[in-house]
């Protein structure tokens, strides 16, 4: 069994940050009724596209979930939502501040469908203030919470939607903590996610850490500098030296015993403020090496080092192959589709993985049914434009 069943999600989030949150509550077992409407969640149409509305950021992020097509433009569309409320445990959206208001859902009017619900918002910049109401995308979040690096040129985003993402693993924690505190007091909450917030903390510890002393001069080292992968003859590797054990097995693998007696180097701390001079002089020893020599010389060295991946690399990887963790499944639209397996496994296991990424409203019926719906009902929803679903061929 897993953690999440018998819990049910209605997700009224688009994009990234909340179908991630919702994405892994399904994984771990919950009931999730995605929300969409008649054009379906943005996120259908962002990256590679296999099929009309089949994304592969679409499929990442919405395996396992049912779709309802609910018009909440209309009042039908609304009261549809109402009669499913108090059939959930939990309800996230990420509309902008009094949109769900507006539209006739404030905490006051849930928390009456149903006292003890779990509801999660997430926004770009908080629910109060004076960025509140802006329309926040990650590049945004990115710029705004100092997530960036800075090279000779300027700030230099990083390739990924990772403010988004942040974002979405602090909200399921907290959506999973709530639930835990309601089965011991039976009271419901409203948490609220700032994607601001969670990407400056996020990179506190290490992007930041220069501001966590503010009566002190000492800076930390600049990790983009540190970290940068090395250029083999035939590829590029990364290298972690911390320990004085770590950096002495560097020396030996370089072919180089004198940085141990280089008082530029006798520490970590020395080190990374002299790494500049470090680097210079080990570059061109490990261009000298091939990828597998050096990772072999390393390795044996004690050395913390990996291979610099492609993405096209991944599936042949030689731990993820004996995990299994990257796998082809065959979706009924979209073809033949590589995903990822849940992370999290349970005493040993993983979830199931046979969930496909749904079209737009393809449980639409099934979802008003559980919802207490009866068939007329139902009909006379679709028949409004309230609801809707596939057409059929």
């Amino acid at each position: 069994m897993l953690p999440l069943e018998d819990v049910t999600v209605i997700d009224l989030t688009s994009v990234v940050a909340g179908p991630l949150a919702t994405q892994i509550m399904a994984q771990q077992g919950a009931r999730v009724w995605k929300v969409e409407p008649p054009e379906g969640d943005r996120s259908r149409l962002l990256g590679a596209i296999a099929a009309p509305g089949f994304s592969s950021a679409y499929m990442a992020l919405n395996a396992d979930k049912q779709s309802v097509g609910i018009d909440l433009g209309s009042a039908d569309g609304r009261g549809l939502l109402r009669r499913m409320i108090p059939k959930a445990d939990v309800l996230f959206h990420n509309f902008r501040p009094g949109v769900l208001e507006r539209l006739g859902f404030d905490a006051a009017t849930l928390h009456a469908l149903r006292p003890d619900l779990v509801v999660a918002r997430i926004t770009g910049f908080g629910q109060e203030g004076p960025m509140c109401g802006g329309r926040a995308y990650d590049p945004i979040v990115q710029a705004e919470s100092g997530m960036v690096s800075w090279g000779e040129d300027g700030p230099v985003l990083a390739p990924q939607w990772i403010c988004d993402k942040t974002a979405g693993l602090y909200a399921v924690q907290a959506v999973t903590a709530a639930l835990f505190a309601r089965a011991r007091n039976g009271k419901g909450a409203v948490i609220d996610i700032s994607m601001l917030e969670a990407a400056v903390a996020y990179g506190w510890m290490d992007l930041h850490g220069g501001q966590a002393f503010p009566d002190c001069a000492s800076s930390p080292p600049n990790i983009a500098s540190v970290y940068r992968p090395w250029a083999t003859k035939d590829g590029w590797i990364v290298v972690v030296m911390l320990s004085q054990t770590e950096f002495a097995g560097w020396a030996r693998a370089i072919g180089a015993p004198e940085l141990l007696a280089d008082p530029r180097y006798a520490d970590m701390a020395t080190r990374f403020l002299n790494w500049n001079d470090l680097r210079a002089f080990s570059a061109p020893r490990i261009a000298a090496m091939s990828t597998a020599e050096a990772v072999a010389r390393l390795g044996e060295a004690g050395v913390p080092c990996g291979v610099a991946n492609p993405s096209s690399a991944l599936a042949g990887h030689a731990q993820l192959a004996h995990d299994d963790f990257v796998a082809i499944t065959a979706h009924p639209e979209a073809g033949a589709v590589r995903r990822t397996r849940a992370v999290a496994r349970f005493d040993g296991a993983r979830p199931a993985f046979d969930g496909h990424p749904p079209r737009v409203g393809q449980h639409s019926r099934a979802v008003l049914a559980a919802a207490g719906l009866g068939d007329a009902e139902i009909s006379a929803a679709f028949a409004s434009g309230a609801a809707h679903a596939p057409q059929e061929n």
